[in-house]
């Protein structure tokens, strides 16, 4: 008994001891000092400031209407959460601090679990001080229509966010350095100095305290659950965007992973939100490239312009770099289009590594390759067979979401660009079927280059067998139409594809006969039919014709009124063509597709 009794000591000894030294070192990147952790399922239902030391009401009166509630009705872990419920047109009468204590310097990581059901809106703010009404560092404002807004400075700065969901709010604040992050999820919303007030740039003075969960009319109607403020490491230069280590081209050890500066995504999903920052200027208009290829490390890379308070992405790639057998699957390459004099942020952060690595940066003046960038889409003509030599441009959208696997590779890395202004509305057909066995994706878009000013209006992948068919896509004169296509493998061979165009007409003689046909099966394997149904007996003239305009097949029906034509497909490659049949006057022309 006695040994045993000695081994218990020395254990709680040993315990006490690291205990100590933890306490005596500080909270670290892997163990944050955990201040506040609440999932409301220890509180009995009701209201809540009598129950905690950590919340309390604006007025500091305890138990009444102005208390936060603890619920059953929703809740993201568990089975309670706090309910905020409007309750006048002036707001309130909840009024719910959550205290953080007067917090005068180092860096804190404050989140929690938001619900907010459709057609209901929420709002809350930072207040500088533990002692309400003293100042407010932001307010933040969740609209009924999903979309909301940050006030802070002297701007307002819209988002959107996901209603009848749960998701996560979350602030890094770094009171030491005078900056701070929101991000929802993985969305990356904006930042700016603590030291900033909610309607001014001047007067706040450095301390966070309190957050004040406030509705602001009738129709708030909010939960939040699993709220956590810890305090973390100071923060060391890489760590953060705004302590982002300034590097020229050249070769480049990349700091650990640690810490909260990152957790960007393209993607849904939980990911590390560990980064390691660093900041280049353009010396010139150019090309800059970055690369940790033969790093033997499981990376991702994303290239920001606009300073760590906009972070406009311009480039993020994942996995890219098997060029041969054995090379890394996993490592990182990118290229993007740069301005002179402007500073780009480079963020390396990965879910499934966090150790080290080399990479590489490198810059050329030289002129871009045309079709491997956006801004460099190669324009294409209506009726145009256009051939892809091999999809190799390092500047792909992708949908923007680049596509991942269930062992998360990006199999779509690279891509190839092209651009269509059609002179009036009209259909727009983009095919790749017949012309290649190749596996292939195709995106189109409208707006201006970059992620954050294209939108996405169509796509395509295996539509006939592997590959793409975008079918009577409506478009409008003077629109520019980019054109993504990208494949399945790295420097993937090139193949041939379609751009088909049918104009709008208004011309209503042409119309009546159109209505006149009905083509089906389409799309058809082996044969499809052409039924017709003409007012009176006519001469008809169907043509069978490839998208260059060259007729394939031929038929004449000298009193056409009710029936169909047959029309075989079966010594035809799978792919587009075009129907046309006319009376002498007017046309009617259909695309038809073959998969076999």
């Amino acid at each position: 008994m006695a040994k045993h009794y000695l081994s218990s000591t020395i254990i709680l000894l040993l315990l006490w001891s690291s205990q100590n030294l933890w306490s005596q070192q500080g909270p670290t990147c892997a163990n944050p000092d955990t201040l506040i952790y609440d999932d409301f399922e220890s509180y009995a239902l009701g209201v809540l400031g009598p129950q905690a030391a950590h919340w309390t009401t604006w007025s500091g009166n305890e138990g009444g209407a102005e208390d936060g509630i603890v619920t059953s009705d929703n809740a993201a872990s568990g089975n309670q959460s706090l309910v905020i419920e409007g309750g006048s047109d002036s707001g309130g009468p909840q009024d719910v601090i959550l205290d953080l204590g007067n917090q005068p310097d180092g860096i804190f990581l404050l989140r929690w679990k938001m619900y907010i059901p459709g057609e209901s809106g929420a709002y809350y703010n930072l207040q500088r001080s533990q002692t309400p009404g003293e100042q407010w560092a932001v307010e933040v404002f969740f609209e009924n229509d999903a979309t909301g807004y940050v006030s802070v400075g002297d701007e307002e700065i819209s988002f959107t966010y996901t209603q009848e969901e749960w998701f996560e709010v979350r602030m890094v604040i770094d009171v030491s350095n005078d900056f701070m992050y929101l991000f929802f999820d993985t969305q990356f919303i904006s930042a700016w100095p603590v030291s900033w007030q909610a309607n001014s740039t001047t007067g706040g003075y450095m301390q966070i305290g309190a957050v004040d969960f406030f509705p602001i009319n009738t129709t708030h109607y909010y939960f939040v659950d699993d709220v956590y403020f810890a305090q973390l490491p100071e923060a060391e230069a890489g760590q953060y965007c705004h302590m982002a280590i300034p590097i020229d081209t050249g070769l480049h050890t990349a700091i650990e992973l640690e810490c909260y500066g990152a957790g960007f995504t393209v993607r849904a999903g939980g990911q590390g939100l560990a980064g390691a920052w660093y900041e280049w200027t353009a010396p010139a208009d150019g090309i800059l490239s970055i690369s940790s290829c033969n790093s033997g490390k499981d990376t991702r890379v994303w290239i920001f312009s606009e300073g760590c308070s906009v972070l406009q992405l311009e480039g993020v790639n994942d996995d890219r770099c098997e060029m041969a057998p054995g090379d890394d699957e996993y490592a990182s390459y990118r290229e993007v289009l740069v301005n002179a004099g402007t500073t780009y942020h480079i963020c390396w952060d990965d879910i499934w590594d966090s150790g080290g690595f080399d990479f590489e940066l490198n810059f050329t003046t030289d002129a871009p390759t045309p079709g491997d960038f956006c801004e460099t889409a190669i324009p294409v003509i209506e009726g145009d067979t256009i051939t892809i030599d091999q999809i190799n441009g390092d500047a792909a959208v992708a949908g923007p979401n680049i596509n991942h696997t269930g062992a998360s590779t990006t199999n779509y890395a690279q891509s190839e660009w092209y651009r269509f202004t059609p002179e009036i509305n009209g259909m727009v057909s983009i095919s790749s079927c017949g012309f290649t066995t190749e596996d292939t994706r195709v995106w189109v878009y409208t707006g201006a280059c970059g992620f954050g000013n294209l939108q996405l209006v169509a796509s395509s992948d295996d539509e006939c067998d592997l590959q793409s068919l975008i079918f009577d896509f409506p478009v409008t004169a003077g629109t520019t139409y980019y054109i993504e296509w990208d494949s399945e493998d790295t420097d993937s061979p090139g193949f041939q594809w379609v751009l088909a165009f049918d104009p709008e007409t208004s011309v209503k003689e042409a119309n009546a006969f159109a209505q006149a046909f009905q083509l089906a099966p389409n799309p058809a394997s082996e044969l499809s039919r052409l039924y017709f149904h003409l007012p009176q007996s006519t001469q008809l003239d169907v043509q069978l014709l490839d998208l260059t305009g060259r007729a394939l097949e031929q038929w004449q029906l000298p009193h056409a009124t009710v029936g169909s034509l047959e029309i075989p497909l079966t010594h035809l490659p799978k792919g587009m063509y075009l129907i046309r049949a006319t009376d002498g006057h007017a046309v009617y022309t259909a695309k038809l597709i073959n998969l076999e």
